[in-house]
């Protein structure tokens, strides 16, 4: 009497592991995320930024006083236990006004670079993808773009449209999105080769 011969080729494992189950771009972002855990000064800077985003976008219960209400009387105070950071020259605590200042920074930064990336994906995909006449004019424009210092075309914009949010989202927006379209033309050139 013979063995029975077992086939082992239709046998498949039952439970894959959870790393195996993970797509590709869960897997990355889980080793970028313990790589950036295990140095001790990337999660430093980590928390310090969350705290800092946290703290702006809860100014308004975290905040001790009004930021626009001042009190003549007690401006330019040092620092003390009912103002942390001392006064403004009207009385405002400044503490609390630091607090609503990275709240706008926070949102002009936002802003910013959603424009910065809609804009510049968009004029570098074009480019790349349709190539010829349309990637050289492109390209000359973003290489006038480049040629100024991305401060002073931020400035240069500012000083003819004038002051505002809008205006310094633009300013700040065009300024930062020409290397962001060079950078998408390249890649798109690639992929279309």
């Amino acid at each position: 009497m013979s063995a029975p011969v077992l086939d082992t080729s239709a046998q498949l494992p039952l439970v894959a592991t959870t790393i195996d189950a993970l797509d590709p771009g869960q897997r990355l972002r889980g080793e970028t995320l313990r790589r950036l855990l295990r140095n001790r000064t990337s999660a430093l800077g980590l928390v310090i930024v969350v705290v800092f985003v946290l703290v702006a976008i809860l100014a308004d219960l975290l905040a001790p006083y009004d930021p626009f209400v001042g009190d003549l009387a007690h401006r330019l105070e040092a620092p003390s236990a009912t103002h942390w950071l001392g006064t403004d020259a009207l009385g405002r605590d400044v503490l609390t006004r630091l607090m609503f200042g990275a709240r706008t920074s926070l949102e002009i930064m936002s802003a910013t670079i959603v424009l910065a990336v809609v804009v510049g994906t968009t004029w570098g995909m074009v480019a790349g993808y349709f190539g010829g006449w349309i990637d050289d004019l492109s390209m000359r424009v973003i290489d006038v773009l480049l040629a100024f210092p991305g401060i002073l075309l931020a400035i240069t914009i500012v000083a003819v449209f004038g002051a505002g949010f809008t205006n310094i989202i633009l300013a700040i927006g065009i300024a930062s999105l020409p290397g962001l379209a060079r950078l998408v033309r390249g890649v798109v050139l690639g992929l279309r080769e």
